[in-house]
């Protein structure tokens, strides 16, 4: 098999057929060119760049960029809810087992899913504002590794697995972000209330890991046959591979900023 054949099996006969022709679906690489390019700036052209320069002042901009993220993130919650999730939770369908009302509402929440990838490229910008202030620190490995792996996952899902029940996970993470937001526009703009809101810190991590706690149990039910997902289940040890990968990620960076012996030490 020649390099264009694999390329073609890999890239086409091994994806579905519904989104195989959707932009930023049907090829990896404008995706690629982009998070390489954010990588690029982040790690090695913005700290240089800002190197002997003074931090930006930011303000402004970092309180408009939080409030389109809380409002984007709850009206994502709110198209999943009507979608279909809504009268699922309802009626404690969760998930597997015999087909539900998301049946019927597959291709508007697949859709939904295909416009969560603008809004995880739209977060790339939360670094570019990190490296803007030279707070080169908060670039850490969780952070640049949680929006690119948001990014990859986001593209594998839409290109090979697309099952709709599957959206419980975008949900969730929206609903999620909506909380975190509103704390992060708070702190950004009453900046003499960070005592106040300091142990809303470290709740907020707490959150983080729970959802990933969360989200591995939904994903763990995939692998009954019942669930009927054979794409998903070919795939199932990636996925939560990824969210152990977060929850040791954020309970690290919990440790060592919310530990009392820790921080000591560091």
């Amino acid at each position: 098999m020649g390099i264009i054949e694999l390329y073609n099996y890999l890239f086409d006969e091994l994806s579905v057929p519904q989104t195989r022709e959707w932009f930023f679906v049907s090829s990896v690489f404008p995706l690629m060119l982009i998070t390489l390019g954010y990588l690029y700036f982040v790690l090695y052209a913005g700290p240089r760049y800002m190197k002997n320069r003074p931090p930006y002042n930011l303000r402004n901009f970092v309180l408009i960029y939080d409030i389109i993220q809380i409002l984007v993130n709850a009206w994502f919650v709110k198209e999943h809810f009507t979608a279909g999730w809504s009268a699922v939770l309802a009626k404690y369908q969760f998930i597997c087992g015999k087909r539900t009302i998301l049946d019927l509402n597959a291709i508007r929440l697949i859709d939904i899913v295909w416009w969560l990838i603008f809004l995880k490229l739209f977060d790339y910008v939360e670094t570019c504002i990190f490296v803007l202030r030279k707070k080169q620190n908060q670039v850490s490995t969780l952070h640049v590794y949680h929006h690119v792996s948001n990014v990859v996952f986001l593209w594998y899902y839409l290109k090979y697995v697309l099952d709709e029940r599957a959206t419980f996970i975008s949900m969730f993470n929206c609903a999620v972000h909506v909380i975190m937001y509103i704390y992060y526009f708070i702190a950004a703009w009453k900046p003499n209330l960070q005592p106040m809101l300091s142990p809303f810190k470290r709740f907020l991590t707490k959150l983080q890991m729970g959802q990933f706690v969360l989200m591995i149990i939904f994903l763990l039910q995939t692998a009954n046959p019942k669930c009927e997902t054979p794409r998903g289940t070919s795939v199932l040890p990636f996925f939560i591979g990824n969210l152990f990968v977060f929850l040791y990620l954020f309970y690290d960076f919990y440790k060592k900023n919310y530990t009392p012996t820790q921080k000591k030490t560091n």
